[in-house]
């Protein structure tokens, strides 16, 4: 895809909000939190992505959460420098390192560690997290890409701002930047802070040259669930995949659920907003937007497309597409079933959004044919049927 330059764009404003601007360029993809849920989601439209010869021309990539769980895995599997549609081989060994990772429960044992009383005034649980995640995601934060930029967002509790993590800097809009170098530290404890979800896991406080005082970084998805922040300011094309939850229906009566129900209707309030002003934006053609949630099914696009889509065919039907949106967003054990339920879901739900909103295809071009990632789990199969009735 060629850079595309259009009048309206936007740049930061003095609150960390869209100021119009003159001129943006390129594209950018946003990955969503929500835990392995999240990642597994990506997975497959990150692939239906390179199928239609967009993943390796993206020139950011913004991630949050579980989002940034797999981006981390993203620019360190595939083979960047080489500025091509990446090969079955190298998209497949991508799949193996995310099933491999979300088939590990790296949550439960750092939690338990924290409980015990000579640990109480130690380091945060989410650190322990890092340590668990350096066994999948290698190498340290200024060992990204040149390309695309990879940018991995947490929350500045603070400042009330974004906070981003960068190959070459990282830092946030009022609490100054740091030198990615003089940091130090491994991409693996950047993607576990952007995923340090409250009241879970305890803040991580940062302090250093260039910036305004110490930093107290959580969850990126307190600020911006979708990892909009990076992109919509300054590309021209915005994709967004969304793999986070919808909040969830009534509340118990413990306190615990009652926090729950706190952060979860804050968190879908946000989303909803961000989501409208990325939609609202769009037909305003500030920029070209497209986005696909793990809540849709393929029917949502079908206006939008040619009635023999193959899409709409293999893509899951709404009672099935409602089943996934209420697998949990978590950091524990998916089974390979899930894992294989979620990636096609994110495969075909890309494809359907793509092709009906992505905007520099000719319309005589024909839609490349899909090859759905786990063909046992298609609608209608037997093994969907039981994982739909279980849900």
């Amino acid at each position: 895809m060629k850079p595309v330059t259009l009048v309206g764009s936007w740049r930061e404003g003095p609150h960390g909000g869209p100021e119009p601007t003159t001129g943006r360029e390129g594209s950018g993809l946003c990955l969503s939190g929500g835990g392995y849920r999240a990642a597994l989601f990506h997975l497959g439209a990150a692939r239906r992505l390179n199928e239609l010869g967009l993943l390796h021309t993206l020139d950011t990539v913004s991630s949050v959460s579980g989002g940034s769980l797999f981006s981390a895995l993203m620019a360190t599997t595939l083979p960047w420098t080489q500025q091509r549609a990446f090969s079955n081989q190298e998209i497949n060994q991508l799949q193996c390192c995310t099933r491999r990772l979300c088939a590990q429960d790296i949550r439960t044992l750092p939690i338990l560690r924290r409980l015990w009383p000579t640990r109480w005034s130690g380091p945060p649980a989410i650190l322990d997290v890092a340590r668990l995640l350096e066994e999948h995601i290698r190498g340290p934060l200024t060992g990204l890409p040149d390309t695309p930029e990879f940018l991995f967002c947490a929350s500045d509790l603070g400042n009330g701002t974004n906070w981003t993590f960068g190959r070459g800097r990282s830092g946030g809009y009022l609490a100054g930047d740091i030198d990615s170098a003089a940091l130090n530290w491994p991409l693996a404890r950047a993607a576990a802070v952007s995923a340090c979800f409250p009241p879970v896991f305890q803040p991580v406080i940062l302090n250093g040259p260039g910036l305004h005082g110490p930093v107290t970084l959580n969850d990126g998805g307190n600020y911006d669930n979708l990892g909009l922040e990076p992109v919509w300011k300054r590309r021209a094309v915005v994709l967004v995949s969304d793999g986070g939850g919808r909040s969830q229906r009534g509340v118990g009566n413990n306190r615990w659920s009652q926090l729950l129900r706190f952060v979860t209707m804050g968190d879908a309030q946000a989303r909803s907003l961000r989501r409208r002003w990325l939609i609202a934006d769009a037909r305003r053609q500030i920029y070209h937007a497209v986005y696909w949630a793990v809540s849709q099914d393929v029917s949502v696009f079908a206006p939008r497309l040619p009635p023999d889509a193959e899409c709409l065919r293999e893509g899951y039907p709404p009672p099935v597409a409602q089943a996934i949106g209420r697998i949990r967003t978590d950091l524990n054990h998916f089974t390979p079933d899930e894992q294989g339920l979620l990636e096609n879901h994110g495969y075909t739900l890309a494809d359907a959004a793509l092709q009906a909103y992505f905007p520099f295809r000719p319309p005589s071009t024909p839609w490349p044919d899909l090859h759905l990632p786990h063909s046992h789990l298609r609608p209608g199969s037997g093994e969907v049927a039981a994982l739909t009735r279980r849900r």
